[in-house]
């Protein structure tokens, strides 16, 4: 492909179709054709530029560097009218997209694609980024090349990485109306939200063919050293579609929360996985206080039908110290169909199921199970 960049200023608003739309007055267009030149924008562009990459396969690892204000947002696009595939190198671990610790950037229809690596990412955070939106992209044959086993820990492949490990929060990110199929994850998930984050909003993406977790708020786990900042909060996961997402060594879920609080579920449609939604306390030490407790969770409005295990299940998974325990949760107007198990409960205080159907006419009261393997005293307060 020829090599050319374009940079044009703009004395008006330019309006373009497909993703950027928000481009502000007297900023630049950068038209890219090389992985060159996508790296020397990703240095060099400033606030309310639009960075447009000419349809051709164009191979990572690439960091952001720069970052845009609140009110001129740096736009990462396809070129209007064409499909840009950002890529990694074969057998190379890292990032197609690094974020980088950066703020105020829109990255949309882009393809991300045909990464093989022991640990490889679509976009990854890890920086206290903020203010990030990825919309309309598709992510796609993406393979760790160590999935590892049920006892042994492998590598990652995840569409979108966001592990707070910072004492600032990865936060404001909205991860919105993707396309994700066709990963084989190893020990990771699909969409990830991890350590210190929050206000972050998944909606309306469609994650299938996947060998692990959906989409995850994940926490407790030491990602970061402030056990009080270690929990993605205030979250929400809404209008999404989550299918066929299964582990090749362990039952996993479609949509997964554990060690995180104030979170939302809702309005998604989960099936053909083996949970459809999981609330979850697996991470939990001597030292968390009640403040690390996973907590007030909201699943509200979702279909979830046809998963091989249960629809949903909530609570610590052990009977002793080594899981917590979920509390403070409201289940509430969600439609169950046909999953192996409904409803199955384990170690858990003060959840509230108001307005959820079943088919066959059971109640919720009736289709709500018990984990046998924890002690009834540790599941209480249980309220239909």
């Amino acid at each position: 492909m020829k090599r050319f960049i374009v940079i044009l200023s703009c004395i008006a608003v330019v309006l373009l179709a497909t993703g950027c739309s928000d481009i502000k007055t007297n900023s630049r267009q950068i038209v890219v054709a090389t992985s060159d030149e996508l790296n020397d924008a990703l240095k060099n562009a400033e606030p309310a530029d639009s960075i447009l990459l000419k349809e051709g396969v164009y191979c990572g690892d690439f960091k952001c560097e720069v970052s845009g204000q609140e009110d001129k947002q740096i736009q990462i696009a396809s070129y209007p009218g064409e499909r840009a595939t950002v890529t990694l190198s074969p057998d190379k671990s890292g990032a197609a997209i690094h974020m980088n610790g950066c703020e105020n950037i829109v990255i949309s229809d882009i393809t991300f694609a045909d990464m093989r690596g022991e640990n490889v990412y679509g976009i990854s955070m890890t920086g206290g980024e903020s203010n990030i939106t990825i919309r309309n992209c598709e992510f796609k044959d993406i393979e760790t090349t160590d999935p590892g086993t049920e006892n042994k820990a492998g590598g990652e492949a995840n569409a979108i990485l966001l592990l707070g490990e910072t004492q600032t929060p990865i936060s404001n990110i909205s991860i919105e109306n993707n396309k994700i199929h066709n990963i084989v994850n190893g020990w990771s998930e699909n969409i990830s939200v991890a350590g210190n984050c929050e206000n972050i909003y998944v909606k309306e993406n469609v994650v299938y063919d996947c060998t692990n977790i959906g989409i995850d708020f994940y926490g407790n786990a030491e990602y970061c050293e402030n056990p009080g900042l270690d929990q993605p909060r205030n979250c929400e996961c809404t209008g999404n579609r989550i299918y066929n997402c299964n582990s090749f060594y362990a039952a996993n879920a479609g949509i997964y929360v554990d060690g995180a609080y104030d979170i939302l579920i809702e309005n998604n449609e989960v099936y053909g996985n083996d949970y459809g939604i999981e609330i979850g306390s697996e991470e939990w030490r001597d030292y968390y206080g009640k403040d690390n407790l996973v907590r007030g969770i909201t699943v509200n409005n979702n279909d979830i039908h046809d998963n091989t295990e249960c629809g949903l299940r909530i609570g610590g998974w052990t009977d002793d110290d080594t899981t917590g325990t979920v509390t403070d949760c409201v289940i509430s107007e969600n439609r169950f169909e046909n999953n192996e198990t409904e409803i199955l409960l384990a170690k858990c205080s003060n959840i509230r199921f108001k307005g959820n159907k079943f088919d066959k006419g059971v109640s919720c009261k009736e289709a709500v199970e018990y984990d046998d393997a924890i002690s009834k005293d540790k599941i209480t307060k249980i309220i239909f």
